[in-house]
């Protein structure tokens, strides 16, 4: 049983070459939100956090498309909370290092937004890493941050600064 053990654990740790490649991938990200601009300016919404799906097709080694939808939880002055929604569109550009498992990236995007019952939409940009765990199997982090105009005429700006871990899963 310790072999085993101790066999998974090197498995795990090795190592694994540059691994991002075309065709389709699903994952699953945790997300944490921080929202400000004119939508909260009196600093009344509450960093929040909450769940996402995402997935995408790569189209070769350094140019992916990706979809993500989240949706986060926010405590607000007064006792009660709100959600912030998003599903974005975002072309990934990675740069895998050699000999190496992490490959960096960074994206720019459009979204769609709802914080509580105002919708709004915008574009965003980010930076992150893929570590790759095994060749189909990678985990993420990323930081993006979103310009978002909310409502209808006056619209209110929204900055909203998110921070994404997930890990995902590339079909052969």
């Amino acid at each position: 049983m310790k072999t085993v053990l101790m066999a998974f654990l090197l498995v795990l740790f090795i190592a694994v070459p540059a691994s991002a490649k075309a065709g389709l991938y699903l994952g699953a990200e945790m997300v944490f939100n921080d929202i400000g601009g004119e939508v909260n300016a009196s600093n009344t919404i509450g960093s929040g956090n909450g769940v996402g799906l995402k997935g995408g097709v790569g189209f070769n080694r350094n140019i992916a498309v990706e979809t993500s939808f989240w949706i986060s939880n926010h405590d607000v002055a007064g006792g009660r909370a709100i959600d912030l929604k998003g599903f974005t569109v975002d072309v990934k550009a990675t740069f895998p290092l050699a000999d190496s498992h992490i490959e960096p990236y960074l994206l720019a995007g459009i979204g769609k937004y709802q914080l509580d019952a105002t919708r709004g939409s915008g574009g965003h940009y980010g930076l992150g890493m893929d570590v790759y765990l095994f060749p189909a199997l990678n985990f993420n982090v990323g930081l993006t941050r979103r310009n978002i105009a909310f409502g209808s005429a006056p619209k209110l700006s929204g900055e909203v600064t998110s921070m994404d871990f997930g890990i995902a899963y590339h079909f052969p």
